[in-house]
């Protein structure tokens, strides 16, 4: 029983972590379909299988693995929707874990449904397809996503309809031949090829542009986001186990697992590991549930969005980074009630029941002079997200670090005589963290002055704390600096010698953007290259210039600028207005202050020389900033607002950054499909190229 019970853990802890992703890669999807002569279509799922997975049927028994699933979700186009047909039957094996005999295929799988049109013509079907993918080894990876299918009724039967794709084709993708148009009132230049996207040349041919659908009402999620639930995991889970080798923590890890040792129970060792996830994880997920129920799920991503944009929350949470990092300097320590941790203990030592879960109680309360601040810096970095899942896997992801070593050393305690001895070292680790704590509050006032345009941490000042800050830790572990609570070092050992290093390293490498370097590596989180004063080379580039590609000033340029010199509007009835009158499209640019992924496009993406030559000859672009302060031109609102309303209403989304390709004169809907994070650079030249090309085949 005990080792059924680990095996199922160790099932739930692999599906929670792989259930993060939106595709599989041990899955490609294709969708299609097939028209019947009785007049209904039948669409087509299928994928082949990596080897050593097996996907599980529509129809595994309730309790095993999830089913798959398919919903469409513009079902009241249709008389009838029939159910989830196997041309093939499943492979099926008695799981011992769940106790039920599973379904399953290898190598290949194909589903088909039935549907009946309403109406006998062309027409797209939507829907999500997900479930679950597992190998013999436990490692399971769940899966959702959106497919579109055209179907017409009027085809003869039998003739498959190809999918509407959603992405642009690969950069590799060859184009087809050049075919006549009339382009004179359009562009007068067109980009060659895929391969040679530079080469710009006067023409009156163009490339014939990709199939499109009606797709304003189909909205496109982003492509995977750097500053998704993957990236915040990886942060929490690296915190909670920095938060293992502190002072409150690490003693305590041989005699919490002594007492279950001598219980000889490893079954309440494990109950011990799941109870800390859970208080840590779910209180906060009840929170955002009760705020789901209470004002909706759209009020909850509203304050979310407030807490990472309004000045007041992000004034908070720095001031509330820079308690913690006085706290772990050792000016003072946040501890908890001593009545609440008696009381916790006291039942834990019961023996009750649930005394693993009273003794996990304990840690937590016990711990949390350590922990408190670096759970708060873990939350307030999630929270500031605007994601109101974040928060969620950012405890997850702490509290399963945290947890490991009193469960994995109560299953293996010969592991206990490679720990080494409590001292010293372990303040160190404590103050470093200080360090830490202090360097990150300052993003949160960074926030805040770039959406209110304060203008009192520019760039130059920002990297000139942070270089300070990295310049005292590394003193600091060269014994230079003395703090409360530090053991005497009489020698430098080699660990403290190279996380000095790492730290003037890091100084060094910050140092020339205090002349204007890019800093790729900080892009998002360190103020953009347009707040600062002075540019070697370039002289004040806050200095306005004149703006000789725009038909006129832009609304709100004294405050918001584009990097590269790409010139830019800032309100869209501007941007539409002028790229009808210079017969261009319009490319918009969701964007904003905060937004880390957007500052990671504009520094890696944007700054290729294909890339920016397209957008500043070939676009006028729309920048609109979602988080911006600033009051718009009715004085009834903030651009920022006007423009979240605008992306939510016209796109059915809200998140950046995000790029929308217009006909001016036609904004109805986007030309081609619109394009979310993506930071290769040739994908989103190949992003460009189609928009131009739907673009032109709007002048026939």
């Amino acid at each position: 029983m005990v080792k059924k019970n680990l095996v199922i853990f160790i099932v739930l802890i692999f599906t929670a972590l792989q259930s993060f992703s939106q595709k599989s890669d041990a899955l490609n999807w294709k969708f299609s379909a097939e028209n019947k002569a009785d007049g209904k279509c039948v669409l087509v799922f299928e994928t082949p299988i990596k080897s050593g997975f097996h996907l599980y049927s529509p129809y595994n028994p309730e309790g095993a693995s999830k089913p798959l699933e398919i919903k469409i979700s513009n079902t009241q186009n249709y008389a009838s929707v029939g159910a989830i047909k196997e041309p093939v039957k499943p492979t099926e094996k008695y799981e011992e874990i769940f106790d039920v005999t599973e379904k399953f295929f290898e190598g290949n799988a194909k589903f088909t449904i039935e549907i009946t049109p309403k109406n006998a013509v062309k027409q797209v079907v939507t829907g999500r397809i997900s479930g679950q993918v597992c190998n013999d080894q436990y490692m399971c990876s769940m899966f959702d996503e959106e497919f579109s299918i055209e179907i017409d009724p009027q085809q003869p039967e039998g003739e498959k309809k190809k999918p509407i794709l959603n992405t642009s084709p690969s950069p590799n993708t060859k184009t087809e031949e050049p075919v006549k148009a009339d382009t004179s009132q359009k562009l007068d230049t067109v980009v060659a090829s895929n391969n040679d996207v530079d080469t710009l040349q006067t023409s009156e041919t163009q490339l014939e542009p990709e199939t499109t659908a009606d797709i304003s009402s189909q909205p496109v999620e982003p492509q995977n986001n750097g500053d998704g639930l993957w990236s915040i995991f990886i942060i929490a889970f690296l915190a909670g186990l920095a938060a293992i080798f502190t002072p409150c923590v690490f003693p305590m890890i041989p005699m919490t697992v002594s007492f279950f040792l001598k219980k000889h129970s490893k079954r309440d060792a494990i109950i011990y590991g799941v109870s800390i996830i859970a208080l840590y994880t779910v209180p906060v997920a009840l929170l955002i549930v009760i705020a789901n129920i209470a004002g909706g799920v759209d009020f909850t991503a509203g304050v979310f969005n407030a807490l990472s944009t309004h000045w007041l929350p992000n004034i908070l949470f720095f001031i509330v980074f820079m308690i913690f990092a006085l706290s772990f300097f050792g000016m003072f320590e946040i501890t908890m009630p001593s009545g609440i941790i008696n009381r916790a203990e006291n039942r834990g030592n019961k023996g009750e029941m649930f005394g693993s879960f009273f003794l996990a109680i304990v840690l937590v309360l016990v711990s949390f002079s350590c922990t408190g601040p670096i759970v708060g810096s873990v939350l307030v970095e999630s929270a500031s997200g605007g994601n109101a899942v974040k928060p969620i896997v950012a405890m997850f992801g702490f509290s399963l670090a945290f947890a490991m070593p009193f469960t994995l050393f109560a299953f293996f305690p010969g592991w206990m005589k490679n720990l080494p001895k409590s001292g010293g070292w372990l303040n160190t680790v404590k103050v470093v963290l200080g360090f830490v704590e202090f360097a990150l509050g300052f993003k949160f006032l960074s926030v805040a002055d770039q959406t209110y345009h304060w203008h009192i941490l520019d760039r130059e000042v920002y990297l000139a704390i942070w270089i300070a800050t990295s310049i005292l830790l590394g003193l600091y572990l060269l014994g230079k600096i003395k703090l409360p609570n530090d053991s005497d070092v009489p020698f430098i050992k080699v660990p403290r010698l190279i996380l000095a290093l790492i730290a003037f390293a890091f100084a060094i490498y910050m140092l020339p953007g205090m002349w204007g370097a890019p800093l790729k590596a900080l892009s998002g989180y360190i103020p953009p290259l347009t707040t600062q004063d002075f540019v070697m080379g370039q002289g004040n580039v806050n200095q306005v210039v004149a703006q000789s590609t725009l038909c006129e000033k832009p609304l709100y340029g004294e405050h918001l600028r584009l990097p590269h010199g790409i010139d830019a509007y800032f309100e869209y009835n501007q941007a539409v207005e002028c790229a009808k009158k210079q017969n261009k499209p319009l490319l918009i640019v969701f964007t904003g202050h905060g937004c880390v992924n957007c500052r990671k496009m504009e520094e890696y993406v944007w700054s290729d020389s294909q890339v920016l030559a397209t957008m500043k000859e070939k676009f006028v672009i729309a920048a609109l900033y979602t988080d911006d302060r600033t009051e718009d031109i009715s004085g009834n609102s903030t651009i920022g607002k006007v423009n979240t309303e605008l992306q939510i209403s016209k796109y059915q989304i809200n998140a950046q950054p995000y790029y929308v390709i217009l006909d001016a004169s036609q904004p109805e809907k986007p030309l081609i499909a619109p394009q979310g994070y993506n930071p290769d650079p040739q994908s989103f030249v190949q992003y460009l190229q189609n928009g131009l090309n739907a673009y032109l085949n709007n002048a026939k």
